[in-house]
């Protein structure tokens, strides 16, 4: 993880996460308001330290909800578990996926300094593992409930980025179109 102020955007999601100000367009609300808790956590006297933590432990939970959806979806195909092979092949390839992808070049290099897509990864990642949850138990009484928290994860990812994601025809408002 970055100790410091990294390149790029992440210097400005540090600063504007501190401030609570407005990053460049499109905006990004909801990290700045995980940014600025993450800002007062009394640990490290680097503001930024604190600010790059976000991405590393929201990445670590996509790794986990991806682990959790693969196993969902390795035992809904193969089947009920019966015996140690089927736990290997489950629970084993369902670790190996999530710890490639841990590892792979953009996830790690997103889940190391402070940048929206950790936790865009996250998103993603919870509600796969949601609607996986939600069609084991579609039929039960009170299903609904996992609509609506699919439905809530929706509307907290596009408070990420909130205009290119309510309407991706907007054009860029830091480039100049000839």
């Amino acid at each position: 993880m970055a100790d410091t102020v990294p390149y790029w955007d992440s210097g400005e999601f540090i600063a504007t996460s501190y401030i609570l100000g407005v990053p460049h367009p499109p905006g990004s609300p909801l990290y700045l308001i995980i940014g600025r808790v993450f800002s007062m956590l009394p640990f490290n006297p680097d503001i930024a330290f604190r600010v790059n933590l976000i991405s590393p432990v929201v990445s670590a939970l996509a790794v986990m909800y991806l682990y959790l959806s693969t196993v969902k979806l390795i035992s809904n195909y193969r089947g009920m578990i019966q015996n140690q092979i089927d736990s290997t092949i489950v629970f084993g390839g369902s670790l190996i996926g999530a710890l490639t992808f841990a590892f792979t070049d953009s996830h790690w290099f997103n889940a190391v300094e402070a940048e929206v897509y950790a936790i865009s990864t996250f998103f993603t990642a919870i509600v796969v593992w949601l609607i996986l949850l939600w069609s084991e138990r579609a039929d039960d009484p009170g299903s609904e409930r996992y609509i609506l928290i699919i439905a809530y994860m929706f509307g907290l990812a596009i408070a990420l980025q909130t205009a290119r994601n309510a309407c991706p025809s907007l054009p860029d408002h830091d480039r100049v179109v000839p």
